[in-house]
């Protein structure tokens, strides 16, 4: 791996080296005074510019809004359409099914997906002048979130961006400690002849595991008993299991031009991850995974290896901005550690095309994968539009099949009772997207689904062990309508911002639950005080979904099984907080369901998980910019 990071660092520095006549670093060096000189630039928002992989552009806003307010935490995303558990950095439970976009092959562990960062979340910048940005917000105990990002340009071509979160949180549950570490380097050029994007991605979950509350914990729970009030003398699942995730990948794409203004271009695309996962316990506990004949401790360790090359032309005509087509070659590798009797090693080969156009009135964008070989791999096919004089509509088509995961076609654990080899079906997705805003509603959005070959996973009926996983397919195909909807009101200094969610799965099974709506009201004050200095935001969220056979955390394998016997849901989470911008500054002070004494104990984020009590938490974001 190593080998490979420096070679393509040599290539694309050599390539930069002699497109410029052999001058290059003495003119980085010399333009970096001019590039960071006071005399040369005023502050300006519009000179700090983020952007993705596909060149999805905003800036870096130092605003202090509600939309703001609802993404400072873990994930850095808004949770709407999630509910967390009981301690920061766990995982979450999903109460909507959003369609893979990914037709390669997976690792699996598929309920860490929401705490990762993916290829396509990665942002690249460039900007005028240094730009540093920390966070940090207290968890529950014994730990803290934080989190420090600094990028700058070298000169107008040239930017690096380093990031590094970090996480540890003791939680109010046995066994429930979390932490992580996500390290993130990124690198983009861009000059007449030359374009390269760059990035390695290092990212580790580690979780300490209980499985959630055994029966007369929960019981107890529910009575409301104020012995219980300390939630560590509940008696949990598991008392020593523990899951560590790491992850790294390393990306790296690069374009050629050949003609003026990137008429023509020639380029390549290398991406490269490995990921690790171990499930230990030192002390077997038989009643729910069954016993283990061969080992006195549990330690499921495995690990998986993919690698992704495209060579592609990129080119302009009159009827499109960009036209780009190429090959695509994909190599996977899977193997539990410690043994080579498990490897599975295979390849595949997809042709591929990426279409778009854009005019002041239009928007067009297409992307066709279509696969030559393997059994793994699926097709991808994408379709937007954006009308951009009818209200910002936008309308997306797509198909995608995906694979759910190697490790759920094959799996070998110390549990005697747990294992499989098979190869699963792809799973059919296939959705079409509308959304659109104006004077009444700031978002309106529906989205049509159908799924064919669903995966999913139940549990064993025939023994007395409940957690012993057993994978299914769905026969029958699956429907899913949902309509999300979002309005902000103004009434002079006060707020209020709502967001209502339905949906309607359509199946003939009950294998894929989720709550008929969510809902979600804030209302909050803003005000400016000390000569407008200080910006205040303060007031009240409250957050609800109705009641659902939630699906129920299965720690062994990271994913969540199906159950139909206990609902969740039917209860508000009301949360009070008080923020505050003070130059590049916002302060948050947030007390999290502050209700809970008041609804009675049927708070849950699965089954036998609870949500949060009422808790106080702290945490300030500070832009610098130099």
């Amino acid at each position: 791996m190593r080998k490979i990071l420096i070679l393509l660092a040599f290539l694309s520095f050599s390539f930069v080296y002699s497109q410029t006549g052999g001058g290059f670093l003495n003119k980085t060096i010399s333009n970096i005074g001019d590039s960071l000189s006071i005399d040369k630039f005023k502050f300006d928002v519009n000179k700090l510019k983020r952007f993705t992989i596909e060149n999805d552009t905003s800036y870096i806003d130092t605003s202090l809004t509600i939309k703001k307010f609802y993404k400072f935490n873990y994930i850095r995303k808004d949770d709407f359409e999630l509910v967390k558990l009981n301690n920061v950095g766990q995982i979450y439970n999903q109460l909507t099914y959003n369609p893979s976009k990914n037709n390669l092959l997976s690792f699996g562990y598929n309920a860490n997906n929401i705490l990762l960062t993916n290829k396509s979340e990665v942002q690249f910048y460039e900007v005028a002048y240094p730009v540093t940005e920390l966070l940090f917000k207290t968890v529950f105990s014994q730990g803290q979130l934080t989190n420090a990002l600094f990028t700058t340009n070298i000169n107008r071509k040239l930017n690096f961006s380093l990031e590094f979160k970090a996480l540890r949180s003791l939680g109010k549950y046995q066994n429930s400690l979390s932490g992580s570490k996500h390290f993130r380097f990124t690198y983009n050029y861009n000059s007449e002849k030359f374009n390269s994007k760059t990035f390695y991605l290092s990212q580790q979950l580690e979780k300490k595991e209980n499985g959630g509350l055994t029966e007369t914990a929960l019981e107890n729970f529910e009575s409301g008993d104020p012995l219980y009030n300390e939630k560590s003398k509940l008696n949990v699942k598991f008392d020593d299991a523990k899951n560590l995730f790491f992850k790294r990948e390393f990306y790296s794409e690069n374009h050629f031009n050949f003609a003026g203004k990137n008429k023509f271009n020639l380029g390549f695309d290398f991406h490269y991850t490995t990921v690790n996962n171990s499930y230990s316990q030192a002390i077997i506990n038989p009643e729910y995974y069954g016993p283990s004949t061969s080992s006195n401790s549990i330690n499921d360790s495995f690990k998986f290896r993919t690698s992704s090359a495209r060579f592609f032309l990129n080119s302009k005509s009159l009827l499109l901005d960009n036209i780009k087509f190429g090959l695509k070659r994909f190599n996977y590798e899977f193997f539990e550690i410690n043994s080579t009797d498990s490897k599975i090693k295979n390849n595949s080969n997809l042709i591929f095309a990426e279409l778009s156009h854009n005019t002041k009135s239009l928007s067009f964008s297409a992307t066709i994968d279509k696969k030559m070989n393997g059994d793994r791999v699926g097709n991808k096919y994408l379709f937007s539009l954006k009308f951009k004089n009818i209200n910002n509509l936008f309308v997306q088509l797509s198909s995608v099949e995906t694979h759910p995961g190697i490790i759920y076609d094959y799996y070998k654990s110390s549990y005697d009772l747990v294992g499989w080899n098979n190869q699963n079906k792809l799973i059919n997705n296939n959705s079409l997207k509308i959304n659109f805003s104006n004077r009444f509603l700031d978002l309106f959005e529906l989205t049509l689904s159908s799924i064919s070959n669903y995966f999913y996973i139940d549990t064993r009926k025939d023994i007395d062990y409940d957690f012993v996983p057993k994978l299914k397919v769905s026969s029958n195909e699956i429907k899913i309508s949902k309509i999300k909807v979002n309005k902000n009101f103004s009434f002079g200094k006060f707020n209020l911002d709502n967001t209502l969610l339905v949906q309607k799965v359509n199946q003939v099974k009950e294998v894929l639950n989720l709550p008929d709506f969510i809902a979600r009201s804030s209302i909050y004050l803003e005000e400016k005080i000390f000569r407008n200095v200080l910006d205040i935001q303060t007031g009240f969220t409250a957050k609800y979904f109705s009641k659902f056979y939630s699906s129920e955390y299965n720690p062994l394998i990271s994913t969540f099984h199906v159950q139909n016997e206990i609902k969740i849901g039917g209860y508000p989470i009301i949360d009070f907080f008080l923020n505050a911008k003070i130059r590049q500054t916002r302060l948050f002070f947030i007390f999290e369901h502050i209700n809970s004494s008041l609804t009675g104990n049927k708070y849950f984020s699965t089954p036998t998980n609870p949500y949060r009590d009422t808790s106080f938490r702290f945490g300030l974001n500070w832009n610098l910019f130099n």
